[in-house]
């Protein structure tokens, strides 16, 4: 399967350059929401990226999963950890979910160097 998370990651800022152009409030707009949601409250803001890999997960999305990888790291996650908590989304998603789940661990490899 050929996946590699660094492109991914580079086409899409490239393409939210041009978005964020065209809809300037909008796009302000939806990264404050990000950074607000993503805050520590009763959940600490750790929990939340483990959270939002796993939803990246269940939701198929190429793009969010190596977003959330890299939080993930960022914020003190192991691999073994991100991996046990994707399988929650394959409890949920089915089996077409462990699909993404390799994807998780394609960017685990690729972004933890």
């Amino acid at each position: 399967m050929d996946y590699n998370p660094k492109e991914v990651l580079d086409e899409f800022s490239r393409l939210m350059v041009d978005i964020k152009g065209v809809i300037p409030k909008e796009y302000e707009a939806f990264v404050n929401e990000k950074k607000i949601i993503t805050k520590p409250g009763k959940v600490s803001e750790k929990t939340k990226w483990l959270l939002l890999l796993i939803s990246s997960v269940t939701q198929k999305c190429p793009v969010c999963i190596p977003r959330a990888v890299k939080h993930c790291f960022d914020a003190g996650w192991s691999k073994e950890e991100m991996l046990e908590a994707c399988m929650v989304a394959v409890l949920v998603g089915g089996s077409s979910v462990m699909t993404y789940v390799t994807l998780v661990d394609k960017a685990i490899e690729e972004l933890k160097k």
